[in-house]
C-alpha cells in the first residue's frame, strides 16, 4: 500500500510540475527560514549554559535613579564592590561570593607590548564560575597574589608553541577613580602563569583572555571604590546553597543594602539605600537576556528579539503552508475524477485522507532536504549578518536534527490537513458528472488564506519601514557636537602630571587641531549623578556631572549659549582636589531651564554639591559661569533599545586629577599623519604602555549596532515572506485564469475588450490584498507603537508607512498575476469556447 501511495504521489508531482515546484520551493524557503531562526534563537538562549555547576550562581544587579528625574531609571549590570562579600557574610543562603572588574591593560614581555582585555577577579573566581582550564587547578591558580590565568589563544600569542605554565607577564594599568580619589598612580606587576583556560566561546557574557586576582599589586581598583556601597564597580557574583529560596535571598539583599549603606551620609540624600540603588539577583545563565544587561561586558540580547524572530519564523512557515493548502484545494477539480474512481473501486475516506496527507508530508520532507542544503550554502553569509559563528551539526546535535525532521513532518500535516479533508470528501456521482463541483465550497477558504498571507507580508513590510526610519531618524539627530575627526585615547596608564603634559604636547603639535582631557567621552555610560542642593529649593536632588578640561567645548565644537567657558588662567575654574570648597562650573540648557528659567538667568547663580563622606569638603559651592547647548551624547537610559537618551540637567567642571580620557581633533585631510603624531607623542610620555585609541564615531556606531543587525535580519525575512506569498499567488492565478478561460471567451464574444478582461482579473486578486491591509494595519500599529515607546527619540507612526507597504503589496500582486491575465485576455475567443 505504501508503495502504491508513493508511486501515485510521484506521478502527481510529475504531472503538475509548476504547482509541485511552487509547493516545494515555498516550503523549502519557509523551512530554511525556520532553521535559521531556530539556530539564532537557540544561540541566544544558550549563553553560559555550557559552564558547569552554574545553576545556583547569580549576578548582583540593580536599578539606579535617573539624575534629575527626567528620564527612565537606569537598570545596569555593574554593582557596588562590597555587596557580594557582605552577602556571603550576612546571608546564610549565600555559599560563596566573587567579583570581576574589566580593564584594557598593557601586557608586556621582553620588548613586546600588547593591549589586551584583562579581568581582575576574586581569588575564588574559577571555583564559582568554572571556566574550563586545560592546565592548572581551579582551587589553586590564584593561591599566590602575583599569578595569572590566560586563554589558549593568549598563550600562543605570548609564548608561541612553548608551554606557558610558569612563565611571567608584566601588566600595566591605570586607576579606577572616583570624585574623592586624589590623582592616579599607574598600577603594575609581574605575574606568573599558573593556569591556561580554553578560549571563551561567543555565547558567554564574559570576555577577555587574561585573568589575575584582585590581591595582586597590579589591581587598579582603589580602596575608596572597594569600600563604596553606593557606586557601581564591576560585577558581583554569588553562589547560593542548593535549595535556597531565591525570593527570600532577594529580600535579605534589599534589607542588607538598607542596613549597611547610607545615602544621607554619602550623598546628602534622605533616602534608604534601596531607594538610591535597588538591588536584585539575576541567574548567571540568564544574564544575556536580562533587563539589567546595560553596562555588561558583551552586547545584550533581549527576550523581545527572541520572541519577535520566533514569531516571524512561525509566520513565514505558515505562509508557506497556506501556499500548499491553497494550491492543493484549487487543484481539486483536476483530481476529482481520480478520487471518484478510487471511491467507486472501494477506497475509504480514511485511506484517501492518509494518501493526501502522506503526499504533503513527502513534499515537506523533500523540502527539508533542500532547505538544509540551502542553509549550508547560506550559513556563512548568515553568520556575517548576525555577527556570530552559528554552527549546524547534524550528528553532533541529534536533538536539533530530530526536531527539524519533526518540524517538517508537522508542517506537512498542517499544510495537507485541509486539502486531505476536502479531497477525500468528494462525492463520486457529483465529481464524475461535472468538473467544477470538486472545487465548490473551497473558494472562501482559499481567499482567506491569500488574505492571511498578504496580511503577514504587509505587517512585516510596515515593521521593516518603521525600523529603518527609526534608526535613520536617530542617526540624523542634531547632537550639538561634532563627532567626526575626533580620536579618543585612554590615558589611565599615566600619572596626573604626565597626562597634562601629554595633552599640552598634543595641543601644540601642528599636525593636530586641539586636545582636551575629560572624565568620560560621548556615547558612553560614563556620566554619573551627583547630589546637589539649590538655594531656595527644598531637598537634595541628583544632577548628572561631566568632568572636562578647559578645551573640551572647542575640541567637540559645543555651542556656548551664555557666559564663558572654563579657563586654566582662573584658579576657581580648575579643581585641585577634594579639599576645594568652591568651583566655577558650566551647566547645560536643560539644567538652566529647569532650575533657573533660562540660560541668561542661570549666570552667576550658585548651588552646592553635597558629599558628607568627604571630610575635607562635605559641601562645595558651585558658581555657574557659562551655559552650553544640550548635547545628546549619552547612550540609552536602560530601556535596552540602544540609541541616544534625552539630555538631562547636567553640570561640567574641571578636575584634572580625575580626568583620564584624552580627545584629539584631527584634520580631515591628514588623518594618517595625525595618527602617527599621536602615537609618537604617546610613546614619548608612556614608553612602557601600549596606546589605546579609537575614533569617536566608532562609539556612535556602536549605539546602533543592535538595531542595524536586527534591520538586516528583518529585511531578509520580510523579502522572503513577500516572495513566498507571491509564489502562491502566481500559482493561484495560473489555476484561476485556466478555469475561467471559457468565461473570458464568452465575455470577449459579447464585446469585452482585452483591457476590460485584464482589469477584471486584476480586481479579483486585488480584493484579498485590500482586505489584508485592513487586517495588517491595526495589528502593526499596536505593536510598533509599543516598540517605539522604548526610544527616547522616536518617529511618529506616519500613515505613509502603512499606505506604502499596502500599495507595494498590491503592485506585487498585480505584477504576479498580470502575465496570466494578459495571456487569457488576449486569447482568441474561438479557442476559449472550445475549452472543455
Amino acid at each position: 500500500m505504501f508503495q502504491n501511495y508513493l508511486i501515485t504521489a510521484l506521478r502527481n508531482y510529475s504531472r503538475h510540475r509548476l504547482y509541485s515546484f511552487i509547493n516545494i520551493a515555498g516550503l523549502t524557503v519557509g523551512l530554511a527560514c525556520a532553521i535559521f531562526i531556530i539556530l539564532l534563537v537557540r544561540d541566544e538562549v544558550s549563553y553560559d549554559k555550557w559552564i558547569p555547576n552554574a545553576k545556583n550562581v547569580y549576578r548582583i544587579e540593580g536599578t539606579w535613579p535617573s539624575p534629575g528625574g527626567k528620564s527612565a531609571d537606569l537598570t545596569a549590570a555593574p554593582a557596588p564592590f562590597p555587596v557580594a562579600d557582605a552577602m556571603q557574610a550576612e546571608i546564610p543562603e549565600v555559599r560563596a561570593a566573587a567579583h570581576l572588574e574589566h580593564y584594557r591593560m598593557t601586557v608586556a614581555l621582553s620588548n613586546r607590548q600588547f593591549l589586551d582585555a584583562v579581568n581582575v577577579v576574586s581569588p575564588n573566581f574559577f571555583q564559582i564560575i568554572q571556566l574550563p582550564l586545560v592546565q592548572g587547578d581551579p582551587a589553586r591558580v590564584f593561591s599566590q597574589p602575583e599569578s595569572v590565568v590566560i586563554s589558549q589563544s593568549a598563550a600562543r600569542k605570548y609564548f608561541g608553541t612553548a608551554s606557558a605554565m610558569g612563565k611571567t607577564l608584566h601588566v600595566v594599568g591605570g586607576c579606577n577613580l572616583g570624585p574623592e580619589d586624589n590623582g592616579c598612580i599607574p598600577h603594575e606587576g609581574t605575574l606568573m602563569v599558573t593556569g591556561v583556560m580554553r578560549d571563551l566561546p561567543h555565547n558567554t557574557q564574559l570576555t577577555g583572555d587574561v585573568f589575575f586576582p584582585n590581591t595582586s599589586a597590579a589591581d587598579p581598583m582603589t580602596q575608596s571604590r572597594k569600600q563604596a556601597w553606593l557606586r557601581a564597580s564591576g560585577f558581583g557574583y554569588v553562589a547560593l546553597q542548593p535549595g535556597a529560596n531565591l525570593s527570600h535571598v532577594k529580600a535579605e539583599l534589599v534589607a542588607m543594602v538598607d542596613r549597611d549603606s547610607d545615602p544621607k551620609k554619602v550623598a546628602g540624600l534622605d533616602l534608604k539605600g534601596s531607594q538610591y540603588w535597588m538591588p536584585t539577583l539575576e541567574s548567571f545563565r540568564g544574564d544575556h537576556l536580562s533587563a539589567y544587561e546595560s553596562g555588561g561586558l558583551t552586547p545584550a540580547g533581549s527576550w523581545t528579539m527572541v520572541y519577535g524572530f520566533a514569531a516571524i519564523g512561525v509566520l513565514i512557515l505558515l505562509v508557506a503552508c497556506f501556499n500548499f493548502t491553497n494550491l492543493a484545494t484549487a487543484q481539486a477539480m483536476v483530481r476529482a475524477k481520480e478520487i471518484s474512481m478510487r471511491k467507486v473501486l472501494g477506497a475509504r475516506r480514511g485511506q484517501l485522507a492518509a494518501q493526501f496527507l502522506g503526499e504533503s508530508v513527502l513534499i515537506a520532507l523533500i523540502s527539508l532536504v533542500l532547505a538544509l542544503s540551502l542553509t549550508e550554502v547560506l550559513l556563512p553569509a548568515f553568520d556575517r549578518v548576525v555577527g556570530k559563528p552559528i554552527a549546524l551539526q547534524y550528528f553532533g546535535d541529534w536533538p536539533l536534527t530530530l526536531g527539524l525532521v519533526a518540524l517538517a513532518g508537522l508542517t506537512g500535516v498542517i499544510a495537507g490537513a485541509y486539502p486531505a479533508l476536502i479531497l477525500s470528501g468528494f462525492r463520486p456521482v457529483s465529481a464524475l458528472r461535472t468538473t467544477g463541483a470538486a472545487a465548490q465550497g473551497s473558494g472562501l477558504v482559499r481567499t482567506a488564506l491569500v488574505v492571511l498571507q498578504f496580511a503577514v507580508s504587509i505587517g512585516l513590510g510596515i515593521a521593516a519601514l518603521v525600523v529603518f526610519e527609526q534608526t535613520a531618524f536617530a542617526r540624523a539627530l542634531n547632537l550639538s557636537l561634532d563627532k567626526d575627526g575626533v580620536v579618543v585615547i585612554a590615558a589611565d596608564g599615566m600619572t596626573q602630571s604626565t597626562r597634562q603634559s601629554f595633552v599640552r604636547a598634543l595641543d601644540a603639535d601642528p599636525a593636530l587641531k586641539g586636545a582636551t582631557l575629560s572624565g568620560d567621552t560621548p556615547f558612553t555610560d560614563g556620566p554619573v549623578g551627583a547630589p546637589i542642593q539649590i538655594p531656595g529649593q527644598v531637598g537634595t536632588m541628583l544632577m548628572r556631572v561631566h568632568l572636562i578640561g578647559p578645551n573640551f567645548l572647542s575640541v567637540y565644537r559645543i555651542r556656548l549659549l551664555a557666559g564663558r567657558t572654563l579657563s586654566e588662567s582662573r584658579p576657581l575654574d580648575i579643581g585641585t582636589g577634594p579639599s576645594d570648597t568652591a568651583w566655577n562650573i558650566l551647566i547645560n540648557r536643560a539644567a538652566a531651564e529647569q532650575y533657573f528659567h533660562s540660560p541668561d538667568g542661570a549666570l552667576g547663580k550658585t548651588f552646592d554639591i553635597v558629599y558628607p563622606a568627604n571630610k575635607l569638603a562635605p559641601r562645595q559651592r558651585l558658581t555657574i559661569v557659562g551655559v552650553t547647548d544640550d548635547v545628546r551624547y549619552s547612550s540609552d537610559d536602560g530601556t535596552g533599545t540602544g540609541g541616544l537618551a534625552k539630555p538631562v540637567p547636567t553640570f561640567y567642571f574641571d578636575a584634572p586629577k580625575n580626568t583620564n580620557a584624552v580627545s584629539v581633533r584631527v584634520p580631515a585631510n591628514g588623518v594618517a599623519g595625525a595618527l602617527s603624531a599621536i602615537d609618537r607623542i604617546w610613546h614619548g610620555f608612556a614608553p612602557s604602555v601600549a596606546i589605546d585609541r579609537h575614533f569617536l564615531d566608532q562609539d556612535f556606531q556602536n549605539l546602533f549596532a543592535v538595531q542595524e543587525k536586527q534591520e538586516k535580519i528583518f529585511s531578509i525575512f520580510v523579502f522572503i515572506a513577500i516572495a513566498i506569498a507571491s509564489m502562491g499567488l502566481f500559482g493561484m492565478a495560473a489555476l484561476s485564469t485556466e478555469r475561467r478561460t471559457k468565461e473570458v471567451g464568452l465575455r470577449k464574444t459579447f464585446g469585452a475588450r482585452t483591457r476590460d478582461i485584464i482589469l477584471l482579473l486584476l480586481w479579483q486578486f486585488s480584493i484579498p490584498v485590500l482586505i489584508a491591509n485592513v487586517i495588517a494595519w491595526p495589528v502593526a500599529y499596536f505593536y510598533l507603537r509599543h516598540w517605539l515607546d522604548g526610544y527616547a527619540y522616536r518617529i511618529s507612526l506616519n500613515p505613509v508607512y502603512f499606505i506604502s507597504a499596502g500599495a507595494t503589496a498590491l503592485v506585487i500582486a498585480w505584477a504576479t498575476v498580470i502575465v496570466h491575465a494578459a495571456h487569457v485576455a488576449r486569447a482568441n475567443p474561438i479557442h476559449a469556447l472550445r475549452y472543455e
